[in-house]
């Protein structure tokens, strides 16, 4: 099964409200895929049970390689808190959910 983290500070907040709008949304479209909320801290050790994550603050670039070798999607959670964007980003990940 796919996973997709989303990833603050503390994972509590933030986080959390961004993964329970993305939940929501896959619900709606039938898409199953387990969606977390984790701090940011202990990403480290989320990144090698996931497919997708969904970043709060912009990743240093040595995360944004550790990704990339892992070969995880990354996109912006941002566009989830102001909607501005929302609907395109949230195709994407549907996207990466998606291929096999």
């Amino acid at each position: 099964m796919k996973r997709l983290i989303v990833a603050c500070g503390s994972g509590v907040a933030t986080s959390q409200t961004i993964a329970s709008k993305i939940a929501d949304k896959f619900e709606q479209d039938g898409i199953v895929v387990t969606v977390d909320a984790v701090d940011y801290k202990s990403i480290d050790g989320e990144l090698g049970t996931t497919n997708i994550y969904v970043y709060i603050m912009p990743p240093e670039q040595e995360l944004i390689e550790k990704t990339e070798e892992l070969g995880i999607d990354v996109f912006p959670g941002i566009p989830f808190l102001t909607g501005m964007g929302m609907d395109e980003v949230y195709e994407q990940i549907v996207e990466a959910a998606q291929k096999s």
